[in-house]
């Protein structure tokens, strides 16, 4: 097996750990940025068994690309919102301008 195949495979939580992807769908943004908080410090510990470590390691990830594809999300509705405020502001201003 070559390194980029392992790279993609799906992270395995240790026996008795859950699955670094478990429940992030129901995280908020907030909820996401607290618990990935909450793990750098117990990685930074130091104390965890390397089983452990690697999976907050997956865990951290697995939060962090969640948190990503929410901001993704927020940014695209922004630009959409402002998009049509833009519309908005040049219809506005065509309509003046037909007036005048």
């Amino acid at each position: 097996m070559n390194v980029k195949s392992k790279a993609k495979a799906a992270p395995v939580a240790p026996e008795g750990l859950p699955a670094p992807e478990a429940g992030l769908s129901d995280l908020s943004f907030e909820q996401a940025m607290a618990e990935l908080e909450g793990t750098v410090k117990r990685l930074e510990g130091g104390d965890l068994p390397l089983a452990e470590s690697l999976a907050a390691f997956h865990r951290g990830s697995a939060l962090m690309r969640h948190a990503q594809a929410i901001l993704n999300q927020v940014q695209t509705e922004i630009e959409l919102i402002e998009a049509d405020q833009e519309t908005r502001v040049d219809r506005a201003s065509l309509i003046s301008q037909i007036k005048d």
